[in-house]
């Protein structure tokens, strides 16, 4: 299972209420989807960060980073054929939407994303 994580931090001076108001939005789980339909993802989520006393313990105790406020994550049987995918129009397209979609919450330069392979 190959799976693609996006991991994000909330854009600057946003409060955490407005973040997750665009997270939970109807237009960003629209373009989710699109992406899911464009890529033949089998599976996605979408997930929000904790903010608990656990989790602050567990940062400072281990010297941590703080978390990232949000993880969405795509999954696939095989990537073969993202890079053909991810070249066209159509790609490019949703990807300049999600893009500016984001960027109204999203701190896009200190977030991060990276694809990871699954093996039993």
């Amino acid at each position: 299972m190959i799976r693609y994580i996006n991991c994000f931090r909330k854009a600057p001076g946003l409060s955490t209420e407005d973040f997750r108001e665009f997270w939970q939005s109807a237009e960003f789980d629209e373009l989710i989807h699109k992406i899911v339909v464009l890529t033949g993802a089998v599976r996605h989520s979408k997930s929000l960060t904790l903010q608990v006393s656990m989790g602050e313990e567990l940062v400072s105790e281990r010297g941590l980073a703080q978390p990232y406020d949000g993880i969405l994550e795509y999954y696939w049987e095989s990537a073969q054929h993202l890079p053909e995918v991810y070249a066209s129009e159509e790609a490019r397209t949703l990807l300049e939407q999600l893009t500016r979609f984001q960027r109204q919450f999203v701190d896009l330069a200190n977030s991060t994303a990276f694809f990871t392979e699954h093996r039993n």
